[in-house]
């Protein structure tokens, strides 16, 4: 079990959940500017002047640099504190969307793209740690499923409203504005968080800090925990972020034959499902632990039976299937935070970012084979003149070859857990 959290006074607690609402406020945005390619995937090819393959690049660059931050970013928090880093975030993020935004040349978007990966890579393992260094231990299970609704509401702001902007406003200004939002927010965060209620001397010492970062990923990485915790991030996240990042809108547009707005519909269902999954699942988590590896693997059973049920439909399936697909695929983003909260109380309190970044990297990895996976198959499949909706159909279904990968190795790494409980922490 992971040690108890100190006592504080209530003024304490009060200002431990300011801390967190500062800090998911970070997250909320975030998760609004890696999710905005999805609904403008149209207007991306049109104005950069590309196909599927290159507008996969796009995301598949953003996680990249996610996917290749986290272990780095877990380390900048642990060594530098969540103020500094969530406000060196939120700058590579506003910095990349203005780029974005007046940017048409294909190789300086994907720059700018990357700049948001930075940005994005360190908020999260900024807010878990803020959250640990603030909150009481029994509330942080379902604090970390209420950053991800919040998170969710990112998202869902990356839906119907972004594309009303677009559509009033146009490409730069929206952009724009949605960078120079992001500067503010900035400028709150540094003045207004703290680390944590009492200050924590760090190492100065380059050689000494060396030898720290070596054993803590090393011995973050011993812990079974960890790596259950990674597949369970890994196999519950990369059907939903390629959907959510990238080709959600075409799957329902040219894959489904929805219309725009109806399809714009069916994304804000992906997000409020997510929002009401993550309460129910922060809870569940909140009152017994020994509920979250279950969970997870249930919603991914589910998930993957919904798309071989839509995919495999002979032609474009029934809308309340394709919204039952939808709605499950947004749970699997609390699901997902199961993972990050069963490697979390798998390691000692102080190395909750770097363990909770570990985590990450599995979805992170997972999300980037998946939007490649789907952007090359669909590239492949145009080449050859194969029909749109069955391109999709293929394309697809190559995800279960990930969902087989994953959930072997969830079932290995449960079982070595749970054998090593009486010795342990549990998983």
């Amino acid at each position: 079990m992971g040690a108890p959290a100190l006592s504080r006074p209530d003024t304490d607690h009060r200002r431990g959940m300011v801390m967190w609402v500062l800090g998911a406020s970070v997250y909320l945005v975030a998760v609004f500017h890696r999710t905005s390619l999805s609904v403008v995937s149209g207007l991306a090819e049109q104005r950069f002047g590309i196909g599927p393959a290159e507008l996969s690049m796009f995301t598949v660059q953003q996680l990249l640099v996610a996917a290749g931050l986290q272990l780095p970013a877990g380390l900048l928090v642990d060594r530098f504190g969540p103020r500094r880093t969530l406000t060196a975030a939120l700058v590579l993020m506003a910095v990349g969307q203005t780029g974005f935004a007046l940017i048409a040349d294909f190789p300086l978007g994907l720059v700018a793209r990357a700049l948001l990966g930075f940005g994005d890579a360190l908020t999260f393992v900024s807010v878990l740690r803020l959250t640990t260094s603030w909150c009481r231990e029994k509330r942080i299970a379902l604090l970390v499923q209420l950053t991800a609704v919040l998170g969710m509401a990112g998202n869902l702001l990356s839906t119907a409203p972004l594309h009303l902007l677009l559509a009033d406003l146009g490409w730069t200004p929206t952009f724009l504005g949605t960078a120079a939002l992001t500067a503010v927010l900035g400028c709150l965060i540094y003045g207004t968080v703290r680390d944590s209620p009492v200050p924590v001397p760090v190492s100065t010492q380059p050689s000494e800090r060396l030898r720290g970062v070596v054993a803590d990923l090393a011995a973050v990485w011993r812990v079974p925990g960890t790596r259950l915790g990674f597949w369970m991030h890994f196999t519950s996240t990369f059907s939903f972020m390629a959907f959510s990042l990238l080709w959600g809108f075409p799957f329902l547009t040219r894959g489904q034959g929805m219309s725009p707005a109806a399809a714009s519909q069916v994304l804000a269902l992906l997000v409020v499902a997510n929002m009401v999954a993550g309460l129910v699942f922060g809870q569940l988590a909140a009152s017994s632990r020994r509920t979250r590896v279950p969970v997870n693997a249930v919603t991914i059973v589910v998930v993957a039976a919904l798309w071989a049920a839509v995919l495999w439909w002979p032609g474009p399936a029934p809308y309340p299937l394709v919204v039952a697909l939808v709605v499950g695929l947004g749970t699997c983003g609390p699901a997902s935070m199961l993972g990050v909260d069963v490697a979390r109380t798998a390691n000692p309190p102080e190395k909750a970012a770097t363990a909770a970044a570990t985590a990450n990297v599995g979805g992170s990895i997972g999300a980037l084979v998946a939007v490649g996976v789907v952007g090359v198959g669909l590239a492949l499949l145009d080449h050859l003149a194969v029909a749109t909706a069955t391109a999709y159909t293929i394309a697809f279904t190559a995800q279960w070859s990930l969902f087989l990968v994953g959930g072997t190795q969830i079932v290995r790494y449960w079982r070595i857990t749970r054998s090593a409980r009486p010795t342990g922490r549990l998983p």
